[in-house]
């Protein structure tokens, strides 16, 4: 028995959708799926982010309920009038067999409807992310006969906000555009036109690369996973990856505005909970600032287990699907005093009295050499206090 840590497609795919705009998302299934994942995502995001269901019944899970389904579908795209209409199977949907994606494809809408099969045995909230960055891509990309030179679409960025900002603004140092986010702020017009650009950025290997590749058979873009930049080493990093894909000689110097944290008297101990991609940006910002985290805490497999793992050296343990028992006796046992992290965190951090800086929230950025100096003097505040 386990207290679970991670959770189920549906989440995912609902909050890969509903970073999209004019964007509508409706799950078949029962009130409560919905209202837990709109409570999160609410306290996630700080914001109320609207998500529509069938409402299932008893009866419904004995009988079906497509024609319910299809008329949801039709009321939605009256009542809201979205570009976009995302349908989604949960674990009562799925289990009775509920034709989700025929009902889709016969209602009558204004609204492009996307179907995705979303129910909790489908996998973990990271196959929601996935599978929904790929259908989005694959039911609204149109054919393209010409690219767009100088422009680039960003793909796996689940949160808009400070930084999406500063990875565009590094993006136009080099004299590029970017053509569309997938799926933070995307909108439908540029969904369409997504085969137009000459290069495809995975900035979450987890989330974004079955749709990249997807674009690069359908279209022959490439693609390229590059680190997330924090900071100014790793944002020098992030331009030199993009320019040599593209050709690009010239590349604007990135100044370090960073401080050394071996100043401080007593180096905090720092227990890092991410997803891999983070965990490898964070990781490496965090140790070329004289701070090396003593314990990084992934929820999930990764095929870049080994790169995070060399990435925390021999002073850092790497645990992967630790329970919340094993979580807080770790933290103990490693003498942590700082945690970095994200919602999940806080009662953790509750417990054992532990300051949390949380970098996962879109409000707060940690991309460039200003959200790396944000990060640091957050440990800086931490430590002095």
């Amino acid at each position: 028995m386990e207290v679970p840590r991670i959770t189920c497609s549906l989440f995912g795919a609902i909050k890969a959708a509903a970073t999209m705009k004019n964007t509508t998302i409706l799950v078949h299934g029962p009130r409560g799926c919905v209202y837990h994942i709109n409570y999160i995502l609410g306290l996630r995001g700080n914001r109320h982010i609207p998500v529509y269901c069938t409402g299932m019944d008893e009866h419904d899970v004995v009988f079906g309920a497509e024609g319910r389904l299809r008329q949801a579908i039709l009321d939605l795209d009256e009542e809201k009038q979205p570009e976009i209409l995302v349908v989604l199977s949960c674990c009562a949907s799925g289990i009775i067999g509920e034709d989700v994606e025929n009902a889709c494809r016969t209602v009558d809408t204004r609204a492009r409807v996307i179907s995705i099969d979303a129910g909790g045995f489908e996998g973990i909230f990271t196959d929601g992310y996935a599978k929904t960055l790929k259908t989005i891509v694959a039911d609204l990309a149109e054919p393209v006969h010409e690219r767009l030179p100088g422009t680039v679409n960003i793909i796996g960025m689940l949160r808009a906000g400070p930084d999406l900002r500063e990875i565009r603004r590094l993006l136009s140092l080099l004299g590029l555009t970017v053509g569309v986010v997938v799926p933070a702020g995307a909108s439908l017009d540029r969904l369409r036109y997504i085969g137009k650009a000459c290069l495809n950025i995975v900035v979450c290997e987890t989330s974004g690369l079955e749709a990249a590749e997807y674009l690069r058979q359908t279209f022959g873009t490439p693609y390229i996973r590059t680190v997330f930049p924090v900071g100014a080493a790793l944002s020098r990093e992030f331009l030199h990856g993009v320019a040599s894909e593209l050709g690009i000689s010239s590349i604007p110097p990135i100044p370090d505005c960073e401080g050394d944290m071996a100043m401080l008297p007593d180096p905090p101990r720092i227990a890092l909970f991410s997803g891999p991609t983070r965990a490898i940006a964070l990781g490496r910002f965090l140790s070329s600032r004289g701070i090396v985290p003593a314990l990084i805490f992934l929820d999930f497999e990764t095929p870049l287990i080994e790169e995070i793992r060399a990435v925390a050296g021999t002073g850092c343990a790497v645990m992967v699907g630790q329970g919340w028992d094993s979580i807080e006796d770790l933290i103990r046992a490693h003498n942590i005093n700082l945690l970095i992290g994200g919602l999940m965190e806080r009662p953790i951090a509750a417990a054992l009295n532990l300051p949390l800086i949380d970098v996962m929230h879109g409000s707060q950025k940690t991309a460039g050499p200003d959200g790396g100096e944000a990060i640091l003097e957050l440990i800086r505040k931490h430590q002095t206090t």
